[in-house]
């Protein structure tokens, strides 16, 4: 069960999480707000940059401009007269050539350049004053409140405002009465040193405010992917901890549910357990144990576990090394000193690459015993039985040949007694029953030889098979040379361990039916070839025949099975069931690969004679 204050914990590292997210979370919206903050600030610093830089040029103009009183300009539509300077002399000039000049104080030339300058980027730019000479000098609203400002002393004056929907950036300076200023205002009553008007300019902020805000979007959006990650790593730690927190809590509790569910298991088990140290004593025992020993339940605790087993001793020396640690036979001696057959395995137990101890895990196997013991009568009565019966069938099978025989002759010698008084279906009826006859003493004869497989065997010898194949071919040489079948023996053929008249038929056999089953449109070729693998040679008898079906593989190896009819081919369908047979009685198998039209290849296998299996033949 987890301590009483497992949940406390686990709650306090929960809080510590909030707290830490949070906190994280002032931290990142605090950096946002100084970098917004910052970024639409400086944004404005830069507005003022600019703005101070467009007013130090118009000052650098309007001084030039004043130092040289004025410039004359050629009088056209958009520099007419100034109607201000009538009072100077020398306001028209005209040139010997005719040219019609005028003066333009710098306030003039000034208010012309800002116009121009506005028309072309926007920037606008004058001269005011609340004393002006030309009416469109007059100072607006937000002008007035500048120049009264600089008589109070200021000489500068900004500000970021709205007209007509737009921000703007308002930037005046006060322009204080010069000498040079006299020529034209000197009327006024102004001196030298009186604050004189103001030159001002109107910067468009919206540029900078665009620029801004996608800065500060980048920056929010930043901010957002550094929170999410700050949060997920804060969270992540946090699940981190709490889940060793809580490992670390549960850990006693599944501990003793591990503990209860391994006595559950030992004692559902019906082998027998026992733990023991490197001295041999009982450590621990499951209930099995106990009940095979005789024991009652902590009886065998401490005990030495060598004492039980007989001979004494052997789980320590299995525990050195001494005996193989796999499943083995031994006898345990129970607590009332009767014996019981056990098969045990004895596993070491190291610790650092020490044994300190080894688990011993057994069971009764009395019964299992019995029942070998049983199953072993059972096996040999069986054998005595199959014996009798092949046998028996041997018997039947030959006792059936003579009456078979004698039908025939009776029905040969009555077809030839009648003669001419038969007529044409008696004949044919008497055939019939003849064939009928010879046919089942030819089916009979084959059962004879199919059960002389194993009534009749041979012992198991060296056999040449060189020599048994030339036995073979030299039985069927009728049957070759009529065929005219070409036959290639691939020699030295390997030496098995065999019956050596069974491997004769069996090769008899496999060429016979190569030549029986021949194609029609050319002569047979039969191959017989052989490799060595494992312990086995590997026959392959092969042919270019009619072939066989890829779904009869199997059936034509099994007892009267036929592909084709009689009138095509004769036989009674046991050769090749014979072949099995002999093949599994020397321990091998046989198998068949053939294409229909193209033909076989029948691949059986033999254990190698020692001798060909040291290298020699």
């Amino acid at each position: 069960m987890p301590e009483p204050g497992a949940g406390g914990r686990l709650r306090r590292l929960d809080r510590a999480t909030v707290l830490a997210v949070m906190a994280w979370t002032v931290v990142v919206i605090a950096s946002l707000a100084w970098n917004l903050y910052n970024t639409w600030e400086t944004s404005r610093d830069l507005a003022r940059r600019e703005a101070v830089a467009h007013f130090n040029k118009d000052q650098a103009i309007r001084y030039w401009a004043s130092r040289h009183g004025g410039v004359y300009v050629e009088v056209d539509a958009n520099t007419p007269p100034n109607p201000a300077l009538e009072h100077i002399p020398e306001r028209d000039l005209t040139t010997p050539s005719g040219r019609h000049l005028t003066l333009m104080n710098p306030a003039y030339m000034l208010r012309q350049v800002m116009d121009d300058y506005a028309g072309l980027y926007g920037i606008r730019g004058r001269i005011t004053s609340l004393l002006p000479l030309n009416p469109d000098n007059a100072a607006d609203p937000w002008e007035e409140m500048a120049l009264k400002r600089f008589e109070t002393g200021e000489r500068q004056v900004f500000e970021f405002v709205t007209t007509d929907g737009e921000p703007y950036l308002r930037l005046m300076q006060a322009m204080i009465t010069e000498q040079s200023c006299l020529k034209c205002h000197g009327h006024q009553g102004y001196e030298v040193g009186d604050v004189r008007g103001g030159v001002g300019i109107a910067l468009p902020l919206a540029p900078y405010q665009h620029t801004a805000r996608i800065a500060m979007a980048i920056q929010s959006l930043t901010h957002a992917v550094i929170w999410l990650v700050g949060v997920g790593g804060i969270v992540l730690v946090g699940m981190r901890f709490r889940a060793l927190a809580a490992e670390d809590v549960a850990e006693q509790a599944r501990i003793a549910v591990l503990h209860h569910r391994l006595e559950l298991v030992l004692g559902a088990v019906s082998d027998g357990i026992v733990g023991m140290d490197q001295k041999g004593a009982v450590k621990f025992a499951n209930p099995a144990a106990a009940a095979i020993l005789g024991y009652g339940a902590g009886e065998l605790l401490d005990r030495d576990l060598h004492e039980t087993v007989n001979p004494p001793g052997e789980p320590g020396r299995i525990l050195l090394g001494g005996v193989d640690s796999g499943r083995i036979g031994k006898m345990f001696r129970r607590k009332d000193g009767t014996l019981v057959p056990v098969e045990l395995a004895v596993s070491p137990v190291s610790e650092e690459g020490q044994p300190v101890g080894a688990v011993v895990v057994f069971r009764d196997v009395s019964e299992r015993l019995e029942g070998e013991r049983r199953s072993r009568e059972l096996m040999e009565k069986l054998a005595q039985s199959n014996q009798d019966l092949q046998q028996f069938a041997y018997s039947v099978s030959h006792d059936l040949q003579e009456p078979l025989r004698m039908v025939g002759s009776y029905l040969q010698l009555l077809s030839r007694r009648l003669g001419d008084g038969l007529d044409g279906d008696c004949r044919e009826f008497i055939g019939f029953a003849v064939d009928g006859a010879a046919r089942m003493s030819r089916m009979i004869a084959d059962l004879v030889e199919f059960s002389r497989v194993e009534s009749r065997a041979g012992p198991m010898s060296q056999v040449d098979v060189n020599q048994v194949v030339d036995d073979a071919l030299a039985n069927l040489a009728v049957a070759i040379e009529d065929s005219g079948a070409d036959i290639q023996v691939d020699k030295p053929l390997p030496a098995v361990m065999g019956d050596a008249s069974q491997l004769e038929r069996l090769f008899q056999n496999l060429v016979g039916n190569a030549i029986k089953f021949r194609s029609p449109d050319r002569p047979p070729h039969i191959q017989v070839t052989a490799v060595i693998f494992d312990g086995m040679a590997e026959f392959r008898v092969s042919d270019n025949g009619i072939g066989i079906p890829a779904d009869s593989f199997e059936r034509i190896f099994q007892v009267f099975q036929r592909l084709h009819s009689r009138d095509r081919y004769e036989g009674s369908g046991i050769g090749l069931a014979v072949v099995r047979r002999i093949v599994e009685r020397h321990g091998g198998r046989v198998w068949v690969e053939s294409r229909e039209g193209v033909g076989s290849v029948f691949h059986l296998t033999l254990p190698l004679s020692n001798l060909a299996a040291s290298g020699g033949n």
